[in-house]
């Protein structure tokens, strides 16, 4: 027998994954949306398969909004560059950063261009419709 709870749970995630869908879509994407689980990562993004995986929970709306446009950018540098184009820079980055004794993620810039992206567009068109 399903609770109320996972009732409730089953509806706010179908909700935010259709926000998330209609957020993807404003930028002209036609990238899939999906929920899952990441371990500490709050999303990321399957150039191979054009897909933007979330995790199942997130601790406020700006949080998910943020993590979904970080992920929206990353899709837009992949139409931008290419796939194979993009993946040796971000490569580069990641090792350009590791060979600096930095973390591979957070030093790469291309996570950081995503991040500051993502925060910059939440403020400008996002934080007042949610």
């Amino acid at each position: 027998m399903i609770t109320l709870k996972e009732v409730y749970l089953l509806q706010e995630r179908e909700d935010l994954l259709f926000v998330a869908s209609e957020i993807v879509k404003h930028y002209g994407l036609k990238s899939k949306v999906k929920f899952g689980t990441f371990g500490k990562d709050e999303g990321g993004y399957n150039w191979d398969t054009d897909t933007i995986n979330l995790n199942k929970y997130y601790p406020k709306v700006s949080e998910f909004i943020i993590t979904v446009l970080h992920e929206i950018h990353h899709a837009k540098q992949i139409q931008k560059y290419g796939r194979k184009k993009f993946m040796k820079k971000y490569t580069q980055a990641s090792n350009m950063a590791d060979l600096d004794g930095k973390d591979r993620y957070w030093a790469n810039k291309w996570e950081r261009k995503a991040e500051n992206w993502a925060k910059q567009e939440y403020r400008k068109k996002w934080k007042n419709n949610f």
